[in-house]
């Protein structure tokens, strides 16, 4: 196989992964991260598979590394797929799990091994790959409220949790009417509640994302089993499983909570 044509069947590496890597990217949900991730590692298998069997002689052991990073890559984004809903819960957080990823790394040092050889051989299997990105840990202050309301009621939370979302909503539905953060092993107090019946959702997990309104890791969501009445009552919630505790909450998946 001559070099040009070697070069080029290098090139429908980058060509086909790129638009997969940008699919996990713009991703807006979680189960179209899920499909973005298991498109990356069919294709990123099918190419494995689908390298030249006969390189010029200096890129045969150039080839059998990117053939090998390419399936790792491959079982990477299995991998972080298997992660989104619990580990990971956005797009950006799946992106910097897959970037720091076993595959990721040995990609980019086929992609050194190649660029050795000739510099645009590295350049056409791994410029889809940004550089590891680390992942982020953003909070809001404690009791940061995120949707006032006016009224006579106060609900005091204790957390001794992860960082939580408390979202108050009408009752039967999914309408916010207050909502304030809690961050972990804190309590805070949450005023001018109106007075009448609400249902309570909690949103938990690690790293904020304002502009998403969202926790981008270890999320987890739910709602308790009671309506709470401010019409002539305040209350406290706590966050942590209690021992002999009187409140029971379900489970959701992420599309079942409100924004706060």
């Amino acid at each position: 196989m001559s070099s040009a044509a070697y070069g080029q069947s290098l090139s429908a590496v980058n060509s086909q992964l790129a638009p997969d890597f940008q699919a996990v990217v713009s991703a807006e949900s979680q189960d179209a991260v899920k499909t973005a991730l298991s498109k990356l590692s069919s294709d990123a298998q099918s190419l494995s598979n689908g390298l030249p069997s006969d390189p010029p002689d200096a890129l045969s052991a150039p080839t059998s590394q990117l053939s090998q990073a390419l399936s790792s890559l491959s079982s990477s984004a299995n991998a972080t797929a298997g992660d989104v809903g619990s580990g990971v819960c956005t797009s950006a957080s799946a992106l910097a799990e897959f970037t720091r990823s076993d595959g990721a790394k040995a990609m980019r040092s086929a992609a050194t091994a190649l660029s050795a050889i000739d510099a645009s051989y590295g350049k056409d299997v791994a410029a889809f790959l940004p550089a590891p990105i680390a992942d982020k840990t953003r909070q809001l202050p404690n009791g940061d409220v995120l949707r006032h309301s006016d009224g006579p009621g106060s609900l005091t939370i204790n957390n001794s949790g992860t960082d939580a979302i408390v979202t108050l909503t009408k009752t039967g539905t999914k309408t916010p009417v207050a909502s304030v953060y809690v961050r972990a092993n804190a309590d805070t107090t949450l005023d001018g509640i109106p007075g009448e019946a609400f249902d309570i959702y909690v949103s938990s997990g690690t790293d904020w994302d304002s502009a998403a309104q969202k926790f981008t890791r270890q999320c987890s969501f739910s709602k308790t089993d009671k309506t709470w009445d401010f019409t002539d009552s305040d209350w406290s919630l706590t966050l942590t499983p209690q021992v002999n505790g009187n409140l029971s909450s379900s489970t959701l998946n992420p599309g079942d909570a409100p924004n706060p």
